[in-house]
């Protein structure tokens, strides 16, 4: 392990026994801040101090240690309060007030040594270099100490400013994860980028900011990751208080397959025994998941190219390379699923072929039926599925599948499918009315308000068409499109009531799921039951768009933009409004691209969204 900081403190005892002049006490900090020096706020840093007491012969008794806290520029403490704290001698205790630690009542005998373990979060939203100060102190009796200058310890971390999410980037894969601290952080994969982990909600106002995954993956030579083409993201998640998430990447190319163990901020190469040929070691990971089974409860499965699947039962930590599917490369598994009630039931998506299934934890692959599928099952099957309320309703288990004709939905097996595409349709900018299919991504979140006999609801990323959504009978209901309009939708991710929407070159998009609605809604005549500030439409926009609030009494209101930096850039309104439903149109033409708040004030609310400026 890397010592990040280390100092030597000598304390000599005097007094009446000439044994006393013999004790040595040193002190260091062996490590500081994991996986490096810098940090982002968000970031959970792992301290660990050692106190050694080097004489052979005297015992240090009644030794306290204190270490001072860092504080930022308007005097607040960079980190939040201690946690995961362990301590092997010594009572521990924390004042907020001072911000500052101490273990007292330590007691070292003759070469004997104590270590303190803590983790603490940075909270600061300010950059910079921050010195964290550790010293030890004596009992009065102890009057001399040959070497005063060792009698402390300092570590210096960097905090870096996290940045805005690249506005043109393509988003693969979307999961959240859950650090240390028990704080959210949306992982993002990229087409030809960086990892991308954003900063935990709450540090900047009204917009997510975010930093570039380093440790562990391929360098650029230039302090800084490769750019890397991520297929799929998978978290196992940790129940463990304390303990982060395990994060994992399906890599085009280099080692193939990552995984991260403190929810994204660093990530080890995991090794496939057999996957690389030595005249071809070129590795390519399309999908993972996690199926029950294995002595640890659950087993994870991944698909590599040539239709190899691969199998871990020790969490990831090593893998083994069952049947390939049939017709090898032809065969490029893009989706991967497990059944998560039967033992060693897979199902497997490919590029251009259909389905696969196998039911001995993928030791034997065959065709599934794919009745009902275009072409006889000879299509791309971008991702799969499995319904979380199988059996409601009278429903048998049902498997879905975006697929580049649809969503279809088998309950089989696999053996036959039933389209579901209806209401996938979109009105382009000449009027005309088309129906997109090509649906990329499913995903399943509550609530579904409509249906009592449902949780969930569905929801389907569509490539040139954005987000469609099913609630109620979602085997029966047509889709219903939300508020994204004409966007190449290739990944999404429902997150705290939150739609997150990953695109193709055109960045990521955030709305909140009680915003969201269908652009044919219609408008009630009848007075609003309360105030609200919906999203506003169309988002992304360029460069106008109109935002609507309700007002269910005539009330002074004022509505304001602001940008990242939390400056008011317009006011859209200002003065006292009727009772009723209103909209106004903001023209950023002359603004740049990003992210901006804007928030409707009136005596008694304050609500506030965000907007998305894309030219």
């Amino acid at each position: 392990m890397k010592i990040l900081g280390s100092l030597l403190l000598l304390a000599t005892l005097v007094g009446t026994s000439p044994a006393f002049a013999q004790t040595d006490v040193d002190v260091e900090i062996l490590k500081g801040n994991q996986p490096d020096q810098v940090a982002y706020p968000g970031d959970v840093t792992t301290y660990t101090v050692t106190l050694i007491n080097n004489s052979t012969t005297v015992p240090a008794d009644d030794l306290e240690f204190v270490d001072d806290l860092p504080e930022d520029r308007l005097g607040n403490s960079i980190f939040g309060t201690p946690f995961n704290v362990a301590s092997s001698h010594g009572v521990y205790a924390y004042d907020a007030g001072t911000n500052m630690f101490t273990v007292s009542d330590i007691d070292l005998g003759p070469g004997e040594s104590m270590t303190l373990v803590y983790d603490v979060v940075v909270v600061t939203p300010f950059e910079g270099d921050y010195t964290n100060t550790a010293a030890v102190t004596f009992p009065p009796a102890w009057v001399f100490d040959s070497n005063t200058a060792n009698n402390t310890a300092s570590y210096l971390l960097t905090v870096l400013e996290p940045i805005k999410f690249p506005a043109k980037s393509s988003v693969q894969a979307l999961v959240a994860c859950q650090n240390e601290a028990d704080q959210f952080h949306l992982i993002v994969g990229q087409m030809n980028g960086p990892i991308l982990r954003s900063v935990p909600d709450g540090v900047f106002l009204g917009n997510r900011r975010w930093s570039a995954s380093v440790t562990g993956l391929p360098p650029d030579g230039l302090g800084g990751a490769m750019p890397l083409v991520v297929n799929d993201l998978y978290v196992e998640q940790n129940p463990t208080p304390g303990v982060a998430d395990q994060v994992f990447a399906a890599v085009w190319g280099y080692d193939g397959l990552y995984r991260s163990d403190d929810c994204g901020r660093s990530w080890s190469v995991l090794d496939f025994p057999g996957m690389a040929q030595e005249s071809d070691p070129f590795k390519i990971v399309y999908a993972i998941t996690r199926g029950p089974g294995g002595p640890l409860g659950y087993i994870l499965y991944a698909s590599a190219d040539r239709g190899r699947i691969f199998r871990s039962l020790d969490g990831g930590l090593s893998w083994d390379m069952t049947m390939s599917l049939p017709a090898g490369s032809a065969d490029t598994p893009w989706a991967l699923v497990a059944d998560p009630d039967t033992e060693g039931a897979l199902y497997a998506g490919t590029f251009g072929n259909g389905i696969f299934r196998s039911f001995d934890y993928g030791e034997v692959w065959e065709r599934a039926g794919n009745a009902g599928i275009p072409g006889e099952g000879a299509m791309h099957i971008f991702d799969l599925k499995f319904d979380p309320e199988s059996g409601a309703g009278g429903q048998p288990e049902t498997i879905w599948a975006a697929t580049a004709e649809g969503v279809f939905l088998t309950q089989d097996q696999g053996d036959s499918w039933a389209e579901r595409s209806n209401g996938l349709e979109v009105t382009g900018n000449n009027g005309n009315t088309f129906v997109s299919k090509e649906a990329r991504a499913i995903a399943f979140a509550k609530p579904n308000t409509v249906d009592p006999r449902y949780e969930y609801s569905l929801f389907a990323a569509v490539w040139g068409a954005g987000i469609f959504k099913k609630d109620g009978d979602r085997y029966f209901q047509n889709w219903e499109g939300l508020l994204l309009r004409n966007l190449d939708a290739s990944a999404i991710l429902v997150h705290n009531g939150t739609l997150v929407l990953g695109t193709n070159g055109q960045g990521l998009v955030e709305i909140e799921l009680a915003a969201a609605s269908t652009a044919n809604e219609d408008q009630s005549a009848e007075l609003p039951e309360g105030f609200s500030l919906q999203q506003n439409y169309p988002n992304p926009f360029n460069p106008t768009t109109s935002i609507s609030f309700d007002l269910p009494e005539a009330s002074a209101v004022k509505l304001s933009v602001f940008d990242v930096l939390g400056r008011e850039v317009a006011v859209l309104a200002n003065g006292k409004l009727s009772a009723g439903n209103h909209a106004v149109s903001f023209d950023a033409a002359g603004f740049q691209s990003g992210m901006y708040i804007y928030r409707l004030e009136t005596a008694s609310h304050t609500l506030t969204k965000s907007m998305v400026l894309m030219k």
